[in-house]
């Protein structure tokens, strides 16, 4: 919790995808959100979690 804690206040965006089994209230609250997190029950979800992942960040625009 600490960690990521300081990972999200350093203002880095967190995601997180659970994948079967695991804290899924500790993953939950690690995201920056929690629409950025994700639990999948099989594998081969993994492959529409990232490309949702990668959407999201493609819709990031980065300033000065």
């Amino acid at each position: 919790e600490l960690v990521c804690a300081g990972i999200r206040n350093a203002g880095i965006t967190v995601y997180t995808v659970r994948l079967i089994a695991g804290n899924a209230t500790l993953l939950r609250n690690c995201a920056t959100n929690p629409s950025m997190y994700y639990s999948v029950s099989t594998a081969s979800e993994l492959t529409n979690v990232f490309k949702s992942i990668a959407q999201a960040l493609s819709n990031l625009r980065l300033s000065k």
